[in-house]
């Protein structure tokens, strides 16, 4: 399924480049809980975009910090 482009205005938070193969690995790896309901995130989105109830996870917190 291919992703829509939208054009993204540059903000005072960097906007993410994603990878979805490593988001997937880091929830298998890392074994995360279904009901934690792990969420890639849209195409354009920022750390500062989670939605309510949310917290936004870095890879290098699971893959260079030893988690």
């Amino acid at each position: 399924m291919a992703e829509e482009e939208t054009k993204v205005e540059e903000g005072p938070v960097p906007v993410l480049k994603w990878d979805q193969g490593l988001f997937e690995q880091i929830s298998r790896g890392f074994r995360f809980p279904p009901e934690w309901d792990a969420q890639y995130p849209r195409q354009g989105q920022t750390a500062a975009d989670a939605p309510p109830g949310y917290i936004t996870l870095f890879e290098d917190f699971f893959l260079q910090d030893n988690f």
